[in-house]
């Protein structure tokens, strides 16, 4: 095989809690996260040797300060071959949105370097691999629905809904994670009270609508953001509920009840100059079928 496309989709964060601060410096955390179809496209090709990074829908680097061309990089130091790699983004996914992104591209680099040059890796070992380059990019290899807690990279998979329609907002504000959650630092000893995971039903199943839905770090971003707490009073006001931030923001979900439901949600934030999609959550991870 000598070039593949993998299509690398966004998550979001249905609960997010700061559990403390490591002596490492990263946070603990615990969160649920989901695939949600709203998607970039990853494609490589081999070449004889280097890594070429070239990106369209964003201003964004292409060379060591991609996390793509840091993950090729990565992935083909472990294979120990002489060969290189270049990578095409076609991004559609806001960048520093709180949707990952960037950890959803690295991912599908491993997993395209992995079978380009035919190393069958299997998943937990890709996953390693991601865990070196971001807290979020093991997810991005997972079936699409899991709990996440460490610095996000301890994963157990959840039993995945049918899709659920959502529309994903995003202000055009780009927002540091490192940011953020220093603000939160900041702040841990003022939450007395720790919201815990939401309880699992007999059936092993979060309920949906995701009425539980939670992020801590709005907490710390929401004061700092007017344009978002307005994002998020429009999304209210035409329908959605639970209405969230993603992440550290700025990206802002509404779950809907419908696709039509949706469509006009979506087009009524686009009328006021911001981006948003109307999709679904993913039942299953569309990198697997790369994998498998």
């Amino acid at each position: 095989m000598t070039e593949l496309v993998i299509p690398s989709p966004a998550k979001i964060n249905l609960f997010l809690e700061i559990v403390g601060r490591r002596l490492d410096g990263y946070h603990e955390i615990e969160s649920i996260m989901q695939l949600i179809d709203l998607r970039d496209e990853v494609r490589l090709r081999r070449r004889r040797h280097g890594i070429h990074v070239q990106v369209s829908g964003a201003e964004l680097p292409e060379g060591r300060g991609n996390l793509a061309y840091r993950a090729a990089a990565l992935a083909l130091e472990a294979a120990g071959v002489t060969g290189g790699v270049e990578i095409q983004l076609s991004k559609r996914i806001p960048v520093a949105g709180g949707l990952g992104g960037g950890s959803s591209n690295a991912a599908a680099v491993l997993l395209g370097v992995s079978r380009l040059y035919e190393l069958a890796w299997p998943r937990d070992f890709l996953q390693n691999l991601g865990s070196r380059l971001g807290s979020d990019v093991p997810f991005f290899l997972t079936d699409g629905l899991a709990v996440a807690r460490g610095r996000g990279e301890l994963l157990t998979p959840l039993p995945a809904w049918t899709p659920g329609w959502l529309v994903v907002a995003n202000p055009g504000i780009p927002i540091s994670t490192a940011w953020a959650y220093q603000e939160a630092s900041s702040k841990l000893t003022e939450w007395q009270g720790r919201v815990t995971l939401p309880t699992l039903t007999a059936g092993g199943r979060l309920g949906w609508p995701p009425v539980w839905a939670f992020n801590r770090l709005e907490e710390v971003v929401l004061p700092h953001r007017p344009e978002l707490l307005a994002l998020k009073a429009l999304l209210q006001d035409g329908g959605g509920l639970p209405v969230l931030m993603s992440g550290s923001g700025a990206s802002v979900f509404a779950v809907v009840p419908d696709a039509a439901a949706a469509e006009r949600l979506a087009e009524r934030v686009r009328e006021r100059g911001m981006f948003a999609a109307a999709v679904t959550t993913l039942p299953v991870n569309p990198m697997v079928g790369v994998l498998a």
